[in-house]
């Protein structure tokens, strides 16, 4: 099998070259260090799949401001205390070779208490659609404006503690989908999901103050769940339309984030309906578009290749095989490690140990 689309290098705008089409997904890993500094066990866990042959390490979420923070041991980017981890983990993963992201994130209605210290703050008083979320208040006008200068002040902390760029997590319902969604954003001002204009109001607005703070040669992504499966939700067309109005403000690169690759959710768009295909064929050939989902195996990864899709994140995968890309490059996809079947194996792993019961979810039976 030729697996060279998988190792071709990727222009980014005008100074920033991606060595292959291969990215890691940003994962909770929650093994931050609990005032949310990036531990340096979680640093050597991205330094390792850096060196293993992935071209674009994206960090976990880093919050932005504390409301925002949603997970245990969750990595912050909220004050200029975090640099010198943030320094260091963007250090250790350009050192590769590799192109370092900074993932920057707030939890809107997904944030806890226990870590934030407050109630949630969300763009309304609704829960998530699993109903597991405590009920958020609905922000403010000085809240909405604080959440916005905040995401900037992160991505100019990421672009100084030299991170090659930043991606907004604008995806998995969290923040930015909660006021793009009619679901989860049921306001009347200028904020809400009623008029066009103002339903994207929240996300345009970050991008231009992120690019008042950055520059705008500094390369930004923004990662978006392609569709809600309800009629309540947004569908593929919608966030097209969103992702061109962001597109036209600043953004560099899109990142569609599914569960399994070329999946639709809606039962109103025709079955076998493609949203990350939809995406990329609807979106600038200039602008390079992420495939993520379930992805294991190099012939998986071709597969997002062959259908147009500029880059193919690797996710679960790579917890369990930090030379995954390595091994494709060299001929040896038969040695990758694709599962684990004992807790003994996933003790062994080289994972931060804070992180090996979320890995146990993903790969052992209950």
């Amino acid at each position: 099998m030729d697996y060279s689309p998988l190792f071709a290098p990727l222009q980014i705008g005008r100074k920033l070259t991606l060595p292959n089409r291969l990215v890691m997904a940003p994962m909770t890993t929650t093994a931050g260090e609990p005032d949310g500094r990036f531990s340096p066990e979680e640093i050597a866990y991205l330094a390792r799949r850096a060196h293993g042959g992935i071209g674009l390490i994206i960090t976990p979420a880093c919050y932005v401001h504390k409301s925002g923070h949603a997970f245990d041991r969750q990595v912050g980017c909220d004050s200029d205390t975090m640099l010198p981890r943030l320094e260091e983990c963007a250090r250790a993963i350009n050192a590769t070779g590799s192109v370092s992201f900074l993932q920057i994130h707030h939890g809107g209605n997904a944030a806890r208490q226990e870590h934030s210290g407050q109630p949630p703050l969300a763009p309304s008083a609704v829960l998530n659609r699993r109903g597991t979320s405590e009920m958020p208040q609905p922000m403010s006008e000085a809240e909405i404006a604080q959440a916005i200068e905040a995401f900037a002040k992160a991505a100019s902390r990421a672009r100084a503690a030299g991170f090659s760029g930043v991606e907004i997590h604008g995806a998995n319902t969290y923040l930015f989908q909660q006021f793009f969604s009619p679901y989860t954003n049921r306001r009347t001002d200028r904020w809400s999901a009623g008029e066009w204009a103002n339903r994207i109001r929240f996300s345009s607005e970050v991008v231009r103050a992120i690019r008042r703070e950055v520059g705008d040669d500094y390369p930004l992504a923004y990662r978006i769940s392609p569709e809600e499966p309800d009629p309540d939700g947004y569908s593929t067309d919608e966030a097209i339309a969103l992702l061109k109005e962001l597109i036209a403000i600043g953004i560099d690169i899109v990142h569609v984030s599914s569960w399994e690759y070329g999946a639709g959710v809606r039962n109103d768009y025709p079955p076998g309906s493609h949203p990350t295909k939809m995406i990329r064929d609807a979106l600038p050939g200039t602008v390079p578009v992420i495939g993520v989902g379930g992805v294991l195996h190099p012939d998986q990864a071709l597969r997002v290749r062959e259908d147009g899709v500029d880059l193919v994140a690797l996710g679960r995968v790579l917890l369990i095989d930090a030379g995954w890309g390595n091994k494709v490059r060299e001929g040896r996809a038969e040695e990758i490690r694709t599962s684990v079947s004992s807790r003994g194996e996933i003790e062994r792993l080289d994972l931060p140990e804070l992180m090996k019961p979320y890995a146990a979810r993903f790969f052992l039976p209950d």
